[in-house]
């Protein structure tokens, strides 16, 4: 039977009591360490303890690895994060932390072990993103732990992420601009690549934007929902934030543009094989055939047997159109175009 000791008050104000649940080999006690923030909690954490030690329901669970809990959180756990997130998190554990601590006992772990992960995640040059995330994760485990009494306090809690500064990101420029503007007639991402460099649209706003979202009267686009990749399957959801959901002002730059496209599909970005949403590596070959199309444009040549590749322009993603200093220096271009075409048309 357990032998009770004597109560401690912590210096960070909480109160610990040590409970001998054993004998060494050698004689020496073995002691389970009970922590709580009052002194009641701790005498009712101490006599639950002490009960599911009489019967002996606490030998499976102090012997859970971290990687048995982790996977079952990821399992069960996780019911209101999407699919995408889901496996993020997975992820993360499964890359960074079940090789280091997967195999230790949940009781066996102390806050250096996720610490020393999290600090060579640094030193190997992850964002800081990808640190939180990961802390955020196995600090959920132990919170598993913490809620089914295999622990009394989460060691996790206080593991801290340094400051890692974001790398800049890179805006286009003035040649990829106005290469976008001049040769948008082209390709069949061209207009796609317009509404995000002028409205900001995210990709997976774009993917999900319908011509009924598009007022080109008054001059407003909706923003009401987005595309969400699961694996390569498309979801539509509604914005992640209140802040998601808002009308975004065209600018008279792009109405022609958009008044003259042919609709042939409720949507603005829609594939070419089904008309409906595209898939994820559906989206992918399109972006790359509109960066070769644009390096061709713009004088580029592809590789042949006697000639290497001429790269004219540099590539770029879809997310550099959002950059601010993107949509507050292009819309002189257009303008410029649109007054010298109207002047050759006389």
């Amino acid at each position: 039977m357990a032998a009770p000791s004597k109560r401690k008050s912590r210096a960070d104000g909480n109160y610990s009591k040590q409970i001998t649940i054993g004998r060494k080999p050698d004689g020496k006690p073995i002691r389970k360490t009970i922590y709580a923030k009052t002194i009641k909690e701790l005498e009712q954490r101490a006599a639950e303890y002490e009960q599911q030690l009489r019967h002996g329901t606490l030998s499976s669970n102090e012997k859970i690895t971290f990687a048995e809990l982790a996977s079952l959180w990821v399992k069960d756990y996780t019911p209101n994060a999407s699919e995408k997130t889901r496996k993020e998190y997975d992820g993360l554990l499964k890359n960074h932390v079940n090789p280091v601590i997967g195999g230790y006992r949940i009781i066996d772990l102390k806050k250096h072990d996720l610490q020393a992960i999290i600090n060579g995640m640094t030193e190997a040059g992850f964002s800081q993103s990808s640190m939180k995330k990961t802390k955020i994760a196995a600090a959920a485990v132990l919170e598993l732990a913490l809620d089914n009494d295999i622990l009394m306090r989460n060691v996790f809690a206080r593991v801290k992420v340094p400051d890692v500064e974001a790398e800049e990101r890179q805006p286009l420029t003035e040649q990829q601009k106005r290469l976008l503007v001049e040769t948008w007639q082209g390709h069949r991402m061209g207009l796609p690549a317009l509404l995000m460099m002028y409205c900001g649209l995210r990709r997976g706003e774009l993917l999900a934007l319908t011509w009924g979202d598009v007022d080109t009267k008054n001059k407003r686009i909706t923003i009401n929902k987005a595309v969400y990749y699961v694996r390569n399957a498309a979801e539509i959801k509604p914005p992640k934030s209140k802040a998601g959901n808002r009308t975004i002002q065209i600018p008279d730059a792009i109405i022609p543009a958009l008044q003259s496209r042919r609709r042939a599909s409720m949507l603005v970005c829609p594939s070419m094989q089904t008309g409906g949403v595209m898939s994820y590596t559906a989206f992918q070959a399109a972006w790359r055939s509109y960066q070769h199309y644009l390096n061709i444009a713009a004088g580029g040549k592809d590789a042949s047997r006697s000639n290497p590749k001429i790269q004219a322009v540099e590539p770029f993603t879809a997310h550099q159109l959002r950059h601010p200093y993107v949509k507050h220096t292009t819309k002189n271009i257009f303008l410029q175009k649109q007054k010298s075409q109207t002047t050759n048309a006389y």
